[in-house]
């Protein structure tokens, strides 16, 4: 694993982008609560660049440029530097999909994503696991109407010096 990166629901790139205040990033508790920041999923080597547009490929059935041409796949909100940490948006149209699709089909995906090249370095129930999970993130956010972002940093070993 290169990186880290937890994926959050926050109603506008400007307060999304407020998460780099935190060294721990949008799962920080808060003070006084004890709840996250935001509501976040941590899919620990799922970056959102590469794998969401395959992910959301799979799902969409549309071609992969199509895809990553969107102007919010991937597209940096704020950024710390060389090194991250970095808030990126994710595509509408994968979080569309995630949140109108269902366990099952989210699975059957899952498992077909999970047999990738990009991927093969994860179990595959992890990446299952993963993607419910993301799909239930896009779900609530869709529900509050909130957009999805990926907090994503370097992991302190592959850092470049």
């Amino acid at each position: 694993m290169g990186i880290v990166t937890d994926y959050f629901a926050a109603p506008s790139d400007a307060l999304a982008a407020t998460v780099l205040r935190e060294p721990a990033g949008p799962s920080t508790p808060t003070r006084g609560s004890g709840q996250p920041l935001f509501d976040t999923v941590s899919l620990p080597s799922i970056e959102p660049f590469v794998m969401l547009g395959t992910l959301t490929t799979l799902l969409s059935g549309r071609p992969y440029g199509e895809v990553t041409s969107h102007p919010r796949h991937g597209s940096l909100v704020i950024d710390a530097g060389h090194e991250g940490p970095w808030v990126v948006t994710v595509g509408d149209d994968l979080a569309d999909e995630l949140a109108a699709c269902s366990p099952a089909r989210l699975t059957e995906v899952a498992w077909r994503w999970s047999r990738s090249t990009e991927l093969s370095a994860i179990p595959a129930d992890q990446v299952v696991d993963g993607v419910l999970a993301l799909g239930e993130l896009a779900a609530r956010a869709d529900q509050v109407r909130h957009r999805l972002y990926c907090w994503t940093r370097l992991e302190p070993s592959t850092k470049r010096g």
